[in-house]
């Protein structure tokens, strides 16, 4: 990096974002006060409108409580039924009905302004359901109380007082009739600014009883609940034009402070994008000079060992014993080689998007005993591999050569990096089979866990002389979440590293046991531990 590069990232950089930084802070807050000023100016004016209308409707119905309230003469509780319904028109309009209660709860007197039918299905549902709820009996002596709600569909409102006389307390209940004030008063109240703002009113359920749906009105909406009377509904008042004034303000907002706005997004864009490309494009160096050596030594290897042994092959001075013990070298070498190339031709395609994968459904074991079948006969004999898997294990879908390069690829890290015992173990999970890989070496560290399944990063260890291309474990993520599966890596019990991945089941069997079977090359094999609580893997 030259001096000039040096400049732009140490000077520079830090001074535009610095700069950019606080004027769209200041840009950005400024706009935010004055819109917050003017929403709070319109908000102030619409809750004081809300609360005068509110007081006007609790007033009306403590005035009409009062009017009827005066005409109950308690040394004569006939006299209500005999004037009252004549004078309710004019001093009570809303009361429907009039009941005088003495100290026990029986009726005195009941007045109905309403048919013989809808007077008698009143006081049923009054004895029976309203009483109850009145609570008459905790009513302070003189003190104007109303109750509130909902019986069957509809609303009732019901105002009631507890008054002495004769040393025992009785009780008069005046019951409003709600229709009366959606029909009549609400749009005499609401109807006289019509033109300015929108009126509603809604249940505790937030159920329309009155207006129309305040839908568009957002922020601008206000709403109260009736704090006595009517406490089971609330009034929502907001502006006619709350849809205008809402783009108004977001037009404000954009004017005040685009142009800021658009120069702080085009130099962080700028910015970052400048940086992002100059690391991208030192990292791209280093990961490619990276894997050239890697590859490079990859493939030298190898090629040295089948030249050298071809050519002691060729003097014909090697006994038969050692003939074919370099004809396996040889064999086992080229496997390597074929392999290396396999997982740099498969990567590459990944990478371009053009990988292919031909499923089927069926097990997994048979690709499991292929995998390790190849492992051993790349290896020395006599290398302890087991297999754990359960019995009945349900069906997948699967790329053949896919999951054979998937666990190739795991059992070959799991031999550069860890030693023996190597363990494959196969676990059904409520809706994944499970796939766990194991070695016995110094495992993985924590921090490391999620990186190892990034392209061309390799774990570095002192002392080292493993080498790779960085690629394998990089694969193995991208072929398993191709089948919908899952890769992790976790820490066991004891020594070691695990590696793990899921693949979704097509089918869960009925009943499932758990067997181990221990391959090994020696003809007499051990039978592997039934269980083991940990669940770790290693990439």
């Amino acid at each position: 990096m030259n001096w000039s590069s040096r400049l732009l990232y140490f000077l520079l950089i830090p001074t535009m974002l610095i700069a950019a930084g606080v004027l769209g802070f200041y840009s950005i807050e400024a706009a935010q006060r004055f819109a917050e000023t003017t929403e709070e100016s319109i908000f102030e004016s619409t809750l004081s409108l809300v609360d005068e209308k509110i007081d006007r409707l609790e007033q009306m119905v403590i005035t009409a409580d009062e009017a009827v309230f005066h005409l109950v003469d308690l040394a004569d509780p006939a006299r209500v039924e005999r004037e009252w319904p004549e004078l309710a028109p004019r001093v009570s309009p809303s009361v429907r009905a009039l009941v005088v209660l003495d100290d026990t709860g029986n009726v005195t007197s009941y007045s109905c302004r309403c048919s013989a039918d809808e007077s008698e299905e009143f006081r049923r549902l009054f004895e029976e359901r309203i009483l109850a709820d009145l609570v008459l009996e905790q009513a302070p002596l003189g003190q104007l109380r109303h109750l509130h709600r909902t019986y069957g569909d509809q609303s009732y409102l019901l105002s009631y007082r507890a008054l002495r006389h004769e040393g025992r307390r009785a009780y008069v209940v005046a019951h409003h009739d709600t229709g009366y004030f959606l029909r009549d008063v609400f749009p005499s109240i609401f109807g006289n600014e019509s033109g300015k703002r929108q009126y509603n009113v809604v249940d505790e359920d937030n159920r329309r009883v009155f207006g129309e749906p305040l839908t568009g009105a957002g922020d601008y909406l206000v709403g109260r609940n009736f704090p006595s009377t009517f406490y089971g509904w609330r009034l929502q008042v907001a502006p006619k034009q709350a849809p205008t004034l809402r783009a108004q303000r977001e037009s404000r907002d954009y004017s005040e402070s685009a142009l800021i706005a658009l120069s702080l997004v085009i130099v962080l864009l700028g910015v970052a994008f400048l940086i992002y490309a100059q690391v991208k494009e030192r990292r791209l160096n280093e990961l490619r000079s990276e894997l050239l050596a890697n590859v490079s030594h990859e493939l030298k290897t190898p090629l040295s060992v089948v030249r050298m042994f071809s050519e002691l092959l060729l003097t014909d001075r090697v006994r038969e014993d050692k003939r074919k013990q370099y004809l396996e070298t040889i064999l086992r070498e080229s496997e390597r080689l074929s392999g290396l190339i396999e997982n740099l031709l498969d990567f590459s395609a990944i990478e371009r998007g053009k990988e292919v994968y031909e499923f089927r459904e069926g097990e997994i074991t048979d690709v499991v005993a292929r995998a390790t079948d190849a492992f051993r006969s790349r290896h020395e004999q006599g290398l302890e591999l087991k297999v754990i898997a359960e019995e009945s294990l349900p069906r997948v879908r699967y790329d053949d050569q896919g999951m054979l390069l998937v666990l190739m690829n795991l059992l070959d890290n799991a031999m550069k990096y860890g030693e023996p015992p190597f363990e494959i173990r196969l676990e059904m999970g409520r809706r994944h089979l499970y796939v766990r890989v194991r070695d016995h070496g110094g495992g993985i560290p924590a921090e490391h866990h999620k990186r190892v399944f990034d392209r061309f990063f390799r774990l570095r260890k002192p002392n080292s002389s493993v080498r790779g291309s960085g690629i394998g474990l990089a694969l193995v993520k991208r072929i398993v979440e191709a089948h919908g599966g899952k890769v992790w890596v976790e820490t066991p019990d004891g020594p070691g590293a695990l590696v793990c991945f899921s693949l979704p089941v097509l089918d869960r069997p009925p009943t499932a046991r758990l067997a181990s079977e221990e391959s090994s090359s020696a003809p007499d094999a051990g039978v592997a531990p039934t269980s083991d609580p940990s669940i770790a893997s290693r990439t």
